[in-house]
């Protein structure tokens, strides 16, 4: 029976628990340097300490998914990644030490011993774990994997067989599909096969097709991988014996490599097995966690907004008298349509105005239409010397307050704190196959694109291009990077128009 590898969160609970052990034992060797033991243990300043760290590391590592590939780091990127991880950690002690109002506690002399003993202590552990984990598993590897190719890719194989082990399994033979013309000359060519720095003693070639079922009864063999070159037909009958036998198989699917999805998974949809292809790839661990996130920005964006409408409100009004609130149809995940809400930053005749200045600026056509100084902006006059005034309305675009009403759309589902900016419907109608891949996720209010250069770029497809590589390579850290970039984008007005 094939007893499947573990994956996501139960697969690093040990390198969880002893980063958070690390953690608590910074805090309370800071702790000791000033207080004694029996200070320590009446003290509600130390355990609330105690009890937020502990929350603030664990949802620092969820987030980071600190762990991804933990055995295979080297020790520079572990430290790296540490830091990082480090860094998150003391602003999460600043702000939780901010909410729970710990006046009693000097953050700076909190963080300056803790920080550090922290970074030593988890970098060390981590490397001591990591090489017990590796000794532990060469030890007890016992599964004994034998390798099926036809003997030209034979070596190939092989090769990227071991190369990315990681001690997982024991190789114990290879054999030919199809039927072997030059032993010898076969067995010379896996003598060679390189692990790293190192050569690795050749795999014997115990079988072909032919011999390769009565091979399987005499010997000792867990799991066969079947390599099946693109375009070669699969040998179903034999792998349907092997599986007969309780030998589990893994088929290479070679033939998928020419597609150029980054993500691809084997999956059940409807009851038949199939490769699923996506620009971008979320577990529904951390869907769950970004509609979290985006629930409370959500809920924080909107009362914030309610405040701003007592501000603006009267402003936008007297300057342009109608409607405070501005929606428009916008196209959202995978060409769902919704109403998208903002402040009221220009006048009431701005889409009746939009396409005769699309023609006079050479905008006709355009997928992405930007004006520099936009008549239609609420305010916006051309003085006599050829300079422009700007009004309420363009000081709202310039601090990004239009945006605000969006966080309503956030609370929706429609959007989400950081995604991809929505298409008008009449650009969405122009895109091209390519251009649709932006819109591939749910768009946000904030983005790689707007931290990027906001209003300076110009060029759609290197719009197009930053938002396909923030599906491509979304993470929960990186909307938290986005969301850090973006105030300060918005404090600097950097990019604006």
């Amino acid at each position: 029976m094939y007893k499947r590898k573990t994956s996501g969160w139960s697969q690093h609970t040990d390198f969880m628990a002893l980063d958070i052990l690390c953690l608590e034992l910074s805090l309370l060797c800071d702790f000791l340097l000033n207080s004694s033991w029996n200070e320590i243990l009446h003290s509600s300043i130390f355990w609330s300490m105690v009890i937020g760290s502990f929350f603030i590391d664990l949802l620092i590592m969820v987030i980071m998914n600190a762990y991804n590939a933990v055995i295979r780091r080297d020790s520079y990127k572990e430290l790296r990644s540490l830091l990082s991880q480090a860094m998150y950690v003391t602003i999460g002690l600043i702000v939780y030490s901010a909410l729970v109002h710990a006046n009693g506690i000097d953050l700076l002399q909190l963080l300056l011993p803790t920080i550090p003993v922290y970074v030593l202590l988890c970098f060390s552990m981590r490397i001591l774990w990591k090489e017990h984990l590796r000794q532990r598993l060469h030890l007890k590897n016992h599964t004994g994997m034998l390798v099926a190719a036809q003997a030209e890719r034979l070596k190939d194989v092989i090769t990227k067989l071991v190369n990315h082990n990681y001690d997982n399994y024991q190789f114990v033979g290879a054999a030919v599909l199809g039927s072997i013309s030059d032993p010898q000359e076969l067995e010379a060519s896996l003598a060679h096969i390189q692990q790293g720095d190192k050569e690795i003693a050749a795999l014997p070639v115990v079988a072909d097709s032919d011999t390769l079922i009565q091979y399987l009864i005499n010997s000792w063999v867990d799991e066969v991988y079947v390599d099946i070159p693109a375009g070669q037909p699969m040998p179903v009958d034999l792998i349907n014996k092997i599986m007969d036998m309780g030998i589990t198989v893994h088929v290479a699917m070679n033939e998928m490599d020419e597609i150029e999805a980054r993500h691809k998974n084997v999956e059940w949809v409807c009851g038949q097995v199939a490769l699923t292809t996506s620009l971008g790839y979320v577990s529904q661990r951390d869907l769950m966690l970004k509609r979290l996130m985006d629930i409370a920005g959500g809920l924080a964006g909107s009362l914030f907004t309610l405040l701003l409408t007592v501000i603006l409100g009267p402003m936008i009004y007297a300057a342009s008298p109608g409607p405070i609130f501005f929606s428009q149809t916008r196209i959202g995940e995978n060409g769902r349509k919704f109403k998208m809400y903002k402040f009221r930053s220009m006048y009431l005749d701005a889409e009746e105005r939009k396409k005769a200045l699309a023609e006079s600026t050479g905008q006709s056509g355009e997928l992405m239409f930007k004006l520099e100084h936009d008549p239609r902006i609420i305010g916006q006059v051309q003085r006599p010397d050829g300079t422009w005034k700007k009004g309420i309305g363009g000081w709202i675009r310039d601090l990004s307050l239009d945006e605000f009403p969006q966080f309503f759309n956030v609370l929706k589902g429609d959007m989400s704190l950081v995604g991809t900016r929505p298409p008008t419907q009449d650009e969405w109608e122009q895109y091209e196959p390519y251009h649709r891949g932006r819109m591939s996720t749910k768009p946000g209010i904030t983005g790689l694109w707007q931290v990027s250069g906001r209003s300076k770029i110009r060029d759609f497809n290197q719009v197009v291009r930053l938002d396909r590589e923030y599906i491509e390579n979304w993470s929960l850290l990186l909307d938290f990077r986005i969301l850090i970039r973006t105030v300060l984008v918005v404090v600097t007005r950097k990019g604006a128009m």
